[in-house]
């Protein structure tokens, strides 16, 4: 968890800077007197702007968007404390923490960098005779058979790979003499357990879940570190395994890898990703943003990894349908967690050739059910799921404080859409209205915590309207009602999403026919449907101040009514009903549409 410790360090450093600065202010103000109180007032106004400044960084921080207002904050403390004659020591705190002193690890002896060469006869260094790392020796750690376990789970390997199985238990009973292995092999297999040392082969059958091994493998696990096989078709010393354990210690990882070739191809990697669980998407990226002792600091690793036996214990593998489910899912809590992932690239784990992060969509159905994501982005391909797959119907994801799923507000938006064109086919004057108008103004579609949807069509164009095309929408599943309203009536779809449709007598696109221009269209959820002649001046002047900031829904928040609204509502977003949920719109700052797109463009 180091990393996240000191990843929010500096923001909690200067937010007690602010307290201190504000309680000195206070004794300067009562030791000088009123002759201080203009300096005081300003200062304290500018110490708030600051508080908020450094409020919104820690969310920006949490969704890992670009952040520059830290920037902001350090230039006005500093000038702050230079009109009372003080320098600032930030820059040495910055250093402290980009630096941080490591833990050692009480488990393994400490490697060190020498700078001779290598003694030509010593086997495990005989192609790199240079200067380089090595293991110095110590009395003061438990043997290291008695440390770690390792794992693996053969069940479901492609036949062509059964061959190198005997040579990986032969060859870690070489390097790592006494270290215990399980093994989970296919019950066609034939291996006879007793021709390898501390070794436990379970057979079971290609129908058994994958997820469903690997609990049953690490359950089974009895030392205080288990090394998770995956994936893996020969063993060598560039596993390094002393090197994973170490650092588990030094660097208060949960989870350490190493880097990886596959067998045939020959293709190297890192093995390091970092992930992004938001708004219904998970995005996944190769590389790293920061590292620490020559290892990455990952959100997820490929290979096999290094954990600490107890690690299962609290965060336990779920039953998905596929391994590649039930471990995404697993370090996206381990994430939400803040527990540190890390890659260690020099230590290198020969995998099979389908090592890498999987495209097609059956094995990452499990998580897409278990976290409601409709969109999974991962090497260069975007797999999508459906409202049934992902779980995300509308009567599963409406709730005020939480923001809509792509498939409920495609439900709305559809409808908006589908009366849209038809006002176009037939030659009625409609246009987008109120909310539906702000929603599009803002966001291209339709508000992330709407209720509804509004659309005006021309009062002389009201009754042929519903006379052509009342039977056409019921055809398409959509209930007619009319409103309680004088000529106004609603559409209601599947999930009760309601469209108003009601008449107005002036429409100012007529001003622009009349002068030979086509009228405004504005993007709606990937099509151009009508509007008012100058969208962005009629939301300004119907919803008042700061309309590009977010209010939720005026029903929601107990408001009088829809217009003027935002110039007297807080910008904020309401409590969210499931805390920690990636749909969650308290986890954002009130503010901007990016966190918001939802398109597979990612």
């Amino acid at each position: 968890m180091r990393m996240f410790k000191h990843r929010y360090a500096l923001i909690w450093a200067i937010t007690i800077i602010l307290w201190i600065a504000t309680v000195t202010l206070q004794h300067y103000r009562e030791r000088q007197g009123c002759s201080a109180n203009n300096f005081i007032d300003s200062t304290s106004a500018r110490l708030v702007k600051i508080a908020t400044k450094v409020g919104i960084s820690k969310k920006l921080w949490a969704q890992e968007q670009p952040n520059f207002l830290l920037d902001e904050v350090y230039e006005e403390l500093k000038d702050i404390l230079g009109i009372m004659g003080q320098q600032p020591e930030l820059d040495r705190a910055e250093k402290a923490l980009e630096s941080p002193k490591s833990h050692m690890s009480t488990d393994v002896c400490p490697e060190k960098y020498i700078e001779k060469k290598i003694a030509k006869d010593d086997p495990k260094y005989i192609f790199y005779r240079r200067i380089g790392f090595y293991q110095e020796n110590c009395t003061d750690v438990p043997e290291f058979h008695t440390l770690l376990t390792l794992v693996y789970n053969f069940v479901h390997y492609d036949s062509k790979y059964f061959q190198h199985i005997p040579s990986i238990f032969h060859d870690v009973n070489k390097l790592y003499p006494n270290i215990r292995i399980i093994a989970a092999i296919p019950d066609t297999l034939t291996l006879n357990q007793a021709d390898y040392k501390d070794t436990t082969i379970i057979k079971l059958k290609k129908s058994k879940a994958e997820s469903s091994i690997w609990r049953n493998l690490t359950d089974r696990v009895q030392t205080k570190y288990v090394y998770i096989g995956r994936n893996v078709i020969k063993f060598t010393w560039f596993d390094r395994l002393e090197r994973l354990v170490r650092e588990i210690g030094n660097l208060e990882a949960s989870v350490v890898s190493g880097a990886y070739r596959t067998l045939v191809s020959g293709v190297w990697s890192n093995g390091c990703e970092q992930s992004t669980l938001s708004n219904y998407q998970l995005v996944y990226r190769h590389g790293y943003v920061i590292s620490m002792e020559e290892c990455l600091v990952c959100h997820h690793v490929h290979g096999p990894f290094v954990a600490r036996k107890s690690l299962f214990h609290e965060n336990h593998l779920k039953p998905l349908t596929t391994a590649h489910s039930m471990f995404a899912e697993w370090f996206l809590r381990l994430k939400d967690r803040r527990h540190t992932v890390t890659s260690c690239p020099d230590a290198m784990s020969f995998l099979t050739d389908e090592t890498n992060l999987p495209t097609e969509k059956d094995q990452w159905l499990g998580v897409a059910s278990a976290l409601q994501i409709e969109y999974i982005h991962v090497g260069g391909t975007v797999l999508e799921f459906s409202c049934e797959e992902a779980d995300t119907g509308c009567k599963n994801v409406r709730a005020v404080g939480k923001a809509l799923s792509t498939c409920c507000i495609k439900e709305l938006s559809d409808g908006v859409k589908l009366v849209m064109k038809k006002c176009r086919e037939g030659g009625f004057l409609c246009k987008l209205q109120a909310g539906t108008l702000l929603g599009a103004v803002k966001f291209n579609s339709v508000l992330p915590w709407e209720l509804d949807a509004d659309i005006i069509i021309h009062c002389n164009n009201f009754t042929a309207f519903g006379a052509k095309y009342k039977s056409f929408f019921k055809e398409q599943g959509y209930k007619w009602r009319l409103s309680e309203g004088p000529r106004s009536f609603n559409l209601y779809s599947a999930s009760n999403w309601k469209v108003e449709i009601f008449c107005d007598d002036f429409m100012d696109v007529e001003e622009f026919i009349a002068v030979g221009l086509s009228p405004t269209r504005i993007e709606f959820d990937g099509v151009y449907v009508e509007t008012v002649g100058n969208p962005g001046l009629h939301a300004r002047n119907r919803y008042g101040h700061e309309i590009y900031q977010h209010v939720q829904h005026w029903i929601d928040i107990k408001g009088s009514s829809a217009a003027g609204f935002y110039g007297s509502a807080a910008k904020t977003f309401s409590k969210c009903p499931t805390p920690g949920h990636h749909a969650c719109l308290d986890q954002y700052i009130p503010d901007g549409n990016l966190m918001f797109n939802m398109s597979k463009r990612g």
